[in-house]
């Protein structure tokens, strides 16, 4: 049954206050065992010295757990930037609504989205969350006579967990994985309170994994834990455009690992941010889409869906690749001409302004001659 997409606690649910032991043993673990599953330096930031080999527990103090975790809305900023983070307005819905309108078969946006979202605190990534839902629910070969499986790498808070455990209610086992401290920690938290009717374990209260939680978070140095080809969906949504090298390889080798055949893997990455190294996409994914969305905030950033298979689909994914580099050139030549356009209207002002200019000096000086005429007179 179709139904808009609707959140517990739609205005207090960012007002989550860290815990600081939980947060405490986490970097410890990270840093005891994370090696190099330990996040990359771009999310390291706060440490202020050292590597990921030689990162030290005095980086994680009290004091920078007060001013960067200790408030769930601290987090926001990082996890979804500043424009994900901010209020719903009628730019953003217009740009999201032409997109998800005609694929919303699941019938999560409202009549009146932007009336709507403002009465339901909705934030820009909220949007793309119903983009996200449909996408992979569309894509995706259901098993109606068990629980699907989901893991997600790098789901910050539990935004995407939230809502697509909350369209496929009591269906779903998702493995939330991340690296970063305040993520394990607020996931926990977030999804606990928001979803207080299903089991949340977590590798940081003591509970050891199994698939009969609705939703475990563990730390990424523990995915050895998952069983092979036990999963149905795997996804990464502008966390490994933050990651390195290794990282990327490390994560796309694990969904190809995780996954059963014909199972589903969901990307939605810029290709040119802080990662601008090789995706390594195995050979045996088979590309569904491929494609920029409302979410793209440059021209190389695609939402991409794969399927694993057997076979060889390389030169498929050539061919879409090569597709999608003419809507980047594409997208460039509109930055291009809007960028004149705004040329063009500097100019045309500058014009006007100087226009407007020489009519005054011109009054002036008739005025002047004037005024000299009646004297000589």
């Amino acid at each position: 049954m179709k139904k808009k997409l609707t959140l517990n606690n739609p205005h207090t649910r960012f007002n989550l206050s860290g815990d600081r032991d939980m947060f405490h043993r986490i970097a410890a673990d990270m840093i005891k065992n994370g090696g190099e599953l330990a996040p990359s330096n771009h999310w390291n930031w706060n440490l202020g010295h050292g590597s990921n080999k030689d990162m030290k527990l005095s980086g994680y103090t009290d004091e920078l757990f007060i001013e960067k975790y200790s408030q769930l809305e601290m987090m926001l900023n990082p996890w979804i930037g500043v424009t994900g983070m901010k209020s719903i307005s009628a730019d953003v819905v217009a740009k999201y609504e032409r997109f998800l309108r005609d694929i919303d078969h699941l019938g999560l946006l409202p009549d009146d989205v932007l009336s709507h979202g403002l009465a339901n605190d909705w934030r820009e990534t909220d949007l793309g969350s119903v983009m996200d839902t449909n996408l992979i629910s569309a894509f995706f070969h259901g098993h109606p006579s068990r629980k699907i499986t989901i893991c997600e790498v790098g789901g910050g808070y539990g935004r995407l967990a939230e809502v697509l455990i909350g369209v496929l209610s009591g269906s779903v086992h998702y493995v939330l994985v991340d690296a970063v401290p305040g993520s394990l920690m607020y996931a926990y938290m977030y999804l606990k309170r928001q979803l207080p009717h299903l089991k949340i374990g977590s590798y940081y209260q003591g509970d050891s994994y199994s698939n009969e939680y609705d939703c475990y978070i563990m730390p990424a140095w523990q995915v050895q834990q998952l069983p092979e080809a036990a999963f149905d969906i795997c996804i990464n949504i502008e966390s490994m455009q933050e990651m390195e090298q290794y990282h990327v390889d490390y994560y796309l080798a694990l969904f190809d690992r995780l996954l059963v055949v014909k199972g589903l893997i969901y990307l939605s990455n810029a290709r040119d941010y802080v990662f601008s190294g090789e995706w390594n996409i195995p050979d045996n994914w088979e590309v569904l889409f491929f494609n920029n969305t409302p979410r793209s905030w440059t021209a190389d950033h695609p939402t991409q869906v794969f399927r694993k298979r057997s076979g060889n689909f390389s030169k498929m994914r050539l061919i879409f690749e090569g597709l999608f580099n003419q809507q980047i050139a594409a997208w460039k030549d509109r930055q291009l001409i809007n960028q004149l356009k705004l040329h063009i209207v500097d100019r045309d002002r500058i014009c006007n302004e100087l226009k407007l200019e020489i009519s005054r000096l011109t009054v002036q000086i008739e005025n002047s001659h004037g005024q000299k005429a009646r004297i000589v007179e």
